[in-house]
């Protein structure tokens, strides 16, 4: 099967309105008050997310937008657990929400999505994982940031949790600020190192007019479609405000084990349509390299995937990446995040398999070394990772920082990067994300800082962290013994 064909057969042609043919029948029942123009339709699909649908539930019956002005389309892809039961009474209680049972299991959420985009009124659009929540602000914030703007795509501060220990994901949402009419060709490289569904509000016209919908197959689909939503509207618009909570309790070993061989496949089908679907430009070439980065790390990189790691598993991913991305016309390995990628994309561009698995195989050794055991090579104030034989490729480490004294609230201490140093900031542990604080310094050489810490500063409640280019921070070691 072709490049072509495979496009088609899994329904990305944007100019193919089939799949609305192909889309699963449901057997529908809503709310006794159910409002023929809502403001947001919200579009949840789900398969066995019974444990976590309260609290789904409970976020969105709670929004201060109103349950008037939504419109919640619970779509159930067969669920064989008790979701349906714990559904139906908030469709008693509460206006507005639909409950689709599919009548056969699509075998992803791509197929209840589609359900959602063909059946949703509402003026905004947005896409909830059946385990995921909102702040109860969420969907009037996302939708007035519209009006405000005029803008068709708006995104938000999103964070993630992880058996309740709560972090950014995708710090570019939130960090960067307040934006209205935002070009995507200005957006940094890591703002497309996530692009799910969460915490994304589009324009439903946006939608309409351009046929968006979710291709036919479990992995990338939602990648695919909020890049083609960006690539449609050109400008976005970037709120200041945490909207969106992602769960990751999931077992990070079944995670790991969902990453195979047909999830490698269909991520690269997915950028080889990017690829050859937009024109090369900066959006594109930043997304690409994001993802193509990301792809080097799973397939490459990882060995505990299920995707048995060997010297056969990195010559088959070399000759995909060549035949859905050899015609890429730029280098992505500069969008990289540390050297690891961009030796093992080396390896890769020199079809050099066996000296990549060697590559890989060491720094196993070397990372093991440097976590467990701090060791490191330094070598005119830049450390890399243990370096064990002579001939080995040198690999930098991101940063380093160790604390050297304090006196009269002033930290000394060394930083070693070779990225930019942006600052040093402290956050209150409790509220990680909005007590963040900016500290002042002093830089007395290339690798030496004073940085003054605020009268009170408690190591048990707050943080201290150093702020590199790119949105990386590290801590700092020996900072709780200088203390």
């Amino acid at each position: 099967m072709t490049k072509t064909q495979e496009f088609q057969a899994f329904q990305y042609d944007l100019a193919d309105k089939s799949w609305q043919d192909k889309v699963a029948s449901f057997q529908l029942t809503t709310s006794e008050i159910v409002t023929p123009n809502p403001k947001v339709s919200v579009i949840i699909a789900n398969f066995n997310n019974a444990p976590y649908l309260n609290k789904m539930m409970d976020s969105l019956t709670a929004q201060t937008l109103g349950m008037a002005n939504i419109q919640v389309m619970f779509i159930d892809d067969k669920s064989t657990d008790n979701s349906i039961a714990i559904i139906k009474p908030y469709l008693t209680k509460n206006p507005n929400i639909e409950l689709y049972q599919l009548d056969e299991n699509t075998g992803g959420a791509h197929g209840p999505r589609n359900v959602g985009l063909l059946n949703a009124r509402g003026e905004y659009l947005v896409i909830l994982d059946a385990d995921d929540w909102y702040d109860d602000k969420a969907l009037k914030y996302l939708s007035d940031l519209l009006d405000e703007s005029g803008d068709d795509f708006a995104v938000s501060g999103l964070v993630q949790s992880v058996d309740g220990h709560l972090s950014l994901k995708s710090k570019p949402y939130y960090v960067d600020g307040d934006f209205k009419n935002r070009s995507i060709q200005e957006l940094p490289t890591e703002f497309y190192g996530w692009l799910g569904p969460q915490s994304i509000m589009l324009r439903r016209s946006l939608v309409v007019k351009h046929n968006l919908h979710f291709v036919d197959q479990r992995v990338a689909d939602d990648v695919t479609f909020f890049y083609e939503a960006m690539r449609f509207a050109k400008i976005i618009t970037q709120g200041k405000e945490l909207t969106t909570y992602l769960n990751r309790d999931a077992d990070n070993t079944s995670l790991s084990q969902a990453i195979n061989r047909n999830f490698m496949m269909s991520w690269l089908r997915a950028l080889s349509y990017i690829n050859e679907t937009f024109p090369d430009d900066t959006s594109k070439e930043r997304f690409l390299s994001r993802r193509i980065e990301w792809l080097i790390h799973d397939f490459c990189l990882k060995r505990n995937i299920g995707y048995k790691f060997s010297k056969a598993r990195l010559q088959d991913f070399k000759a995909q990446l060549d035949l859905y991305l050899g015609n890429i016309k730029f280098d992505p390995s500069p969008y990289f995040r540390n050297d690891f990628r961009k030796t093992a994309w080396l390896y890769l561009k020199n079809n050099d398999i066996s000296g990549l698995y060697r590559f890989i195989y060491l720094f196993s050794v070397r990372w093991v070394l440097n976590r467990k055991l701090n060791m490191k090579t330094v070598s005119n104030q830049v450390y890399y990772y243990p370096q064990l034989l002579p001939l080995l490729t040198k690999t930098r480490l991101e940063a380093y920082a160790v604390a050297e004294s304090l006196i009269e609230g002033t930290l000394k201490l060394k930083v070693f990067s070779y990225k930019k140093l942006v600052g040093f900031e402290i956050f209150d542990l409790a509220q990680p994300f909005e007590s963040r604080k900016e500290l002042t310094y002093r830089k007395l050489s290339e690798t030496d800082f004073e940085v003054n810490l605020p009268k009170g500063y408690e190591n048990n409640k707050s943080r201290f962290v150093v702020i590199f280019e790119g949105y990386f921070e590290i801590g700092v070691q020996r900072f709780a013994s200088v203390m």
